[in-house]
């Protein structure tokens, strides 16, 4: 194996160092996300595996309900109408032809939403929904303003 020259070895340093660098620089795919009442769960998102209690007095963790969001341009369908407090999953999907998110707001500020859908792609996000007015909105551009909003009143 031949020697490195005082050069060589400068060069084979600097190589390391910048693959270094950029290794502990990279890795989080995410980008910027929006306020979650929990942890959302995708591909740039940790599940926390929380649960809210059943019921008072009781120490057994409720289900989480699974809910459903297909995100058509300008509408959402959900497999679900009606909520009662709890924790929610909702798998979010976006079917339309054109960017969306899913966004949940109650008294005006957001509690929880997706990163931005591509047509074909999909999110997961968990939120503990309390008794209250809520609405479900697409955040993108004019879409809200466009019919894109759903209100719901979860019960106790």
């Amino acid at each position: 194996m031949p020697l490195m020259t005082g050069s060589g070895r400068r060069a084979a340093t600097l190589v390391l160092a910048v693959g270094l660098g950029l290794t502990a620089c990279g890795g989080d795919d995410g980008g910027t996300e929006t306020p979650t009442a929990t942890d959302s769960t995708s591909s740039s998102a940790a599940d926390t595996g929380s649960s809210a209690p059943a019921s008072p007095g009781s120490s057994a963790p409720a289900e989480t309900e699974a809910v459903t969001v297909t995100a058509v341009d300008f509408d959402f369908e959900l497999s679900e109408d009606s909520y009662s407090a709890g924790t929610y999953t909702f798998e979010v999907t976006n079917t339309g032809t054109m960017p969306h998110d899913f966004i949940v707001e109650r008294d005006g500020a957001d509690v929880a939403g997706t990163q931005v859908l591509e047509p074909g792609a999909s999110e997961t996000i968990e939120v503990t929904l309390e008794e209250g007015d809520y609405s479900f909105y697409c955040g993108v551009g004019q879409h809200r303003a466009n019919g894109m909003e759903t209100a719901v009143t979860v019960t106790a």
